[in-house]
């Protein structure tokens, strides 16, 4: 028996030390590497692995939201959270993940996790159990408003998603720059990404969240990076990082 493995980390050394352990396990193959929230559901459902090792704290997303988007998207791996934060173990086995390792890894813990997930694999009736984690992730889902509601001038303005151009981290909060104009929120670029729940906005900066449909020209930058132009905002230079110019390039096939 072999099965498939996926590794989500953002942090190289991190993989590399659990794609080294995992080599004295002839029964797991490690098929890809994600660097990223959005990545990982992209080599999810592209390479369909058998097993995710899942971080619980990536840049852009957490490993929940992760899974609930590879499950949304019709795929069941079996999940091992992979991960140096303790607090979040009781809510992974809520939700029947499949087990919750910590780093730094041990070849023995490791072992274990294996061999669990193995067990499981071989009996379909633990299998339909650990798969409880899919029904769980689709009942807990918020759901997304068609709206989002942002104060300016003693009013609230109700922006549609699809207005958004981009969105700039400041420091009490965010920019969110419009159709209809700007506005000043105290939400975090990361709050906002969920609240939007769209995979057209793509955190292309640490600093930055944009609509890609509203992406007017890419302009090569100094060591691989790129600057963007924005629809309605053309003299503002969106800044596009070392990180994530490579999916950028994959995303739009440049």
């Amino acid at each position: 028996m072999e099965l498939t493995a996926l590794l989500v980390d953002d942090e190289a050394p991190a993989r590399d030390e659990l794609r080294y352990l995992l080599e004295a396990y002839p029964e797991i193959k490690v098929v890809g590497e994600a660097s990223s929230g959005q990545e990982a559901v992209e080599k999810a459902l592209e390479l369909a692995p058998d097993v995710v090792f899942l971080d619980i704290k990536l840049w852009d997303m957490d490993g929940f939201e992760i899974a609930r988007r590879i499950f949304e998207k019709g795929k069941a791996p079996f999940i091992i959270f992979a991960t140096a934060y303790d607090e979040y173990a009781v809510k992974a086995f809520e939700i029947n993940a499949v087990d919750y390792i910590l780093k730094p890894f041990s070849q023995e813990r490791l072992g274990r996790a294996i061999e669990r997930v193995l067990n499981i694999f071989k009996n379909e009736r633990q299998r339909e159990e650990v798969l409880k984690i899919a029904e769980y992730l689709k009942a807990n889902e918020k759901p997304s408003c068609n709206k989002l509601s942002f104060w300016k001038n003693d009013r609230i303005y109700l922006i549609c998603p699809e207005d958004i151009c981009y969105c700039v981290a400041v420091e009490k909060g965010s920019v969110v720059k419009t159709k209809q104009g700007e506005f000043n929120t105290a939400y975090t670029l990361s709050e906002l990404e969920e609240k939007i729940n769209s995979p057209n906005f793509f955190r292309v900066h640490k600093s930055y969240l944009v609509n890609l449909d509203k992406v007017k020209e890419i302009i090569p930058w100094f060591n691989g990076t790129f600057i963007l132009s924005i629809q309605g905002y053309e003299k503002d230079e969106v800044p596009v990082s070392r990180r994530q110019a490579k999916e950028l390039r994959k995303l739009f096939d440049i």
